[in-house]
């Protein structure tokens, strides 16, 4: 099964680098939660609507270039670092962002995503839940 998870971050990232929400959706347990760094303005979205327009809305006005880096496997979950290549549509700054996304699967679904700017943050957060 964690296999099988690992290929649906990856099938998650194309869906968001794609724009294709039906599909990033199709991914998601309908009562996702989605947990941000505390840099970002939402700290918490909950359900797949909410959490689809919140992609969309990352997608429009940062941009779609988030590409896997690395990727571990790890059961139910997957540890996954990126680097987002931004381009702000209004201000159009140009900058590189790298972040950790740690990923809760149910019955091959998404339930929980977790992400960090600092990737350490992300390895402790393991840590802790063991």
């Amino acid at each position: 099964m964690s296999q099988a998870n690992v290929d649906v971050v990856r099938r998650f990232n194309d869906a968001f680098r794609l724009g294709d929400w039906v599909a990033l959706a199709a991914l998601m347990d309908p009562h996702v939660h989605i947990r941000t760094d505390p840099a970002w303005p939402e700290e918490h979205v909950y359900g797949i609507e909410a959490a689809t327009d919140w992609y969309r809305g990352a997608w429009e006005s940062l941009g779609h270039d988030a590409r896997v880096e690395e990727i571990v496997d790890l059961g139910d979950r997957v540890l996954a670092r990126y680097i987002w290549s931004i381009h702000g549509q209004q201000s159009g700054v140009e900058a590189a962002q790298g972040f950790s996304e740690l990923a809760t699967f149910r019955a091959g679904r998404v339930i929980l995503v977790e992400y960090f700017f600092d990737h350490n943050q992300a390895l402790e957060a393991l840590e802790i839940r063991g």
